[in-house]
C-alpha cells in the first residue's frame, strides 16, 4: 500500500489488487453549498481503478461518510476501508 496526497490536497491510498491492477481511494470534502453533496455529509469516500500505479481511470465510485473527522479521520477511514475490502476478497494488497 502506498500513502500519497492528490493534486487536491487530498490523502490517497493506492495498492495493488493483482499483478497490473490497481486502485486508489481517497476522500473529498465538500462544501455545505455545495449541489453534489447528494446525502448531505460533505464527506465522500471514492475509489477507482488505476490503468498504472499513480494514474487513476474510469469513474470513481462515491459513499457518504456519516462519521465526523472527530470521529474518524481520513486516514483511519481509508486504511479500515482497504483492508476491509481486501478481507473480503482475499486479496494481499501490496505497494507495487
Amino acid at each position: 500500500m502506498k500513502w500519497g496526497k492528490d493534486g487536491n490536497g487530498s490523502d490517497y491510498i493506492e495498492w495493488a489488487q493483482t499483478e497490473g491492477g490497481y486502485k486508489r481511494a481517497w476522500i473529498k470534502h465538500l462544501e455545505k453549498s455545495d449541489e453534489k453533496d447528494w446525502a448531505g455529509t460533505q464527506r465522500y469516500l471514492l475509489v477507482v481503478r488505476c490503468n498504472d500505479p499513480g494514474k487513476p481511470g474510469g469513474n470513481p465510485a462515491d459513499f457518504p461518510i456519516f462519521y465526523t473527522e472527530q470521529e474518524s479521520s481520513d486516514r483511519q477511514i481509508l486504511l479500515n476501508f482497504v483492508n476491509s475490502v481486501n478481507s473480503i476478497t482475499g486479496c494481499l494488497p501490496s505497494g507495487d
